[in-house]
């Protein structure tokens, strides 16, 4: 009797994993994939065209006119220096305090055109950055407003694009850039570009 009840419990166990099995494989084979809801945008023009890059170059280029014109009015004093320096003798009492004063302005001068000139290459940078941080933020933004799995990027260059950039020069820039160049085409509703564009006017 306890034989017949264990063969029976192990014929129900084993019947339902099978039942079990193929209720899954069904449930496999009816659920479908979705092909990925694609975009494209071209960052250079949404990198061109934001005005965060406008104001942080405008911000840059007054910062750069600043530094410059400290360093024009220091190299014009160092001139007057070394001209009154001219006009002394060796001997004469002032002669090497004025040759010292002259040479510390002058290692000045030269310190601070290296320190300026690294100082804005470093804030350039940051600001490149900065910016291209906030377009992918925004394209993200963008890419979920219209349902969008995924974005890539448009390639922009004169073989599928001649305003975009102008032509190699060498044989090594039209190798990098066949090299460079991955999508070939895509339909232009595809392409949110226009929408970034408008996303990070509005954005702060």
């Amino acid at each position: 009797m306890k034989r017949q009840n264990l063969i029976m419990m192990v014929f129900l166990a084993g019947l339902a994993l099978f039942v079990i099995g193929m209720e899954y494989s069904q449930a496999a084979k009816q659920k479908t994939i979705e092909p990925p809801k694609i975009g494209v945008v071209s960052f250079k023009d949404v990198f061109d065209k934001c005005a965060m890059k406008n104001e942080i170059e405008k911000t840059l280029n007054e910062e750069g006119d600043k530094k410059f014109n400290e360093l024009k009015q220091l190299s014009e004093s160092i001139e007057i220096d070394r001209a009154a320096l001219e006009k002394r003798k060796q001997d004469s009492d002032d002669y090497l305090k004025m040759l010292q004063e002259m040479m510390i302005k002058q290692s000045q001068l030269d310190a601070k055109r290296e320190f300026y000139q690294q100082e804005l290459l470093v804030k350039d940078m940051q600001g490149k950055e900065k910016i291209y941080r906030k377009i992918l933020e925004v394209i993200a933004s963008v890419a979920k407003e219209r349902g969008l799995d995924m974005v890539i990027s448009r390639d922009d260059n004169y073989l599928n694009n001649p305003d975009s950039s102008p032509p190699a020069q060498t044989p090594t820039d039209l190798v990098m850039t066949i090299k460079t160049h991955k999508l070939f085409y895509c339909n232009p509703d595809l392409d949110i570009t226009a929408d970034v564009i408008d996303a990070m006017s509005k954005s702060k």
